[in-house]
């Protein structure tokens, strides 16, 4: 599904009667919500999080991903696969992440994208770890 996105008017925050009546400070940019200064974060880089769980939680994913991609990218360098402690030459790549693991450490996968605007299933040869980050990535 396509979402269209609006400029935020509120801070997404509910309350019993009437939620927060603070001035939007910002508007998530992962789930498109507003927020003011008490419900989320707005960062130097242009970047903008409301303080929910599941936009926290990308956020945080985030920042080890690249971590993670700066290890994989090295050890590919010297041969090996991708994935740390793992001694074996590497086979073939993420279609994710791109660097390359070893088979052990790669898995086809089906998971829904969009084809022209269509929604459909692709197959993909995916690592551990970007098959872990799809829990996070799902739509809510």
């Amino acid at each position: 599904m396509i979402r269209e996105y609006t400029k935020a008017k509120r801070c997404h925050r509910r309350g019993r009667v009437r939620g927060c009546q603070q001035p939007i400070a910002g508007q998530c940019q992962y789930c498109a919500r507003g927020f003011c200064a008490d419900h989320g974060d707005v960062f130097g880089d242009h970047e903008e999080v409301c303080d929910r769980d599941p936009c926290q939680a990308k956020k945080a994913d985030l920042s080890h991903h690249h971590a993670f991609l700066g290890v994989a990218r090295a050890r590919n360098e010297a041969g090996r696969c991708g994935m740390p402690d793992c001694d074996t030459d590497h086979a073939s790549f993420c279609e994710r992440c791109g660097p390359r693991y070893c088979i052990v450490h790669l898995q086809e996968t089906v998971v829904m994208a969009l084809h022209h605007g269509e929604r459909g299933a692709d197959v993909l040869r995916l690592c551990v770890h970007c098959l872990v980050r799809l829990e996070v990535w799902a739509e809510e």
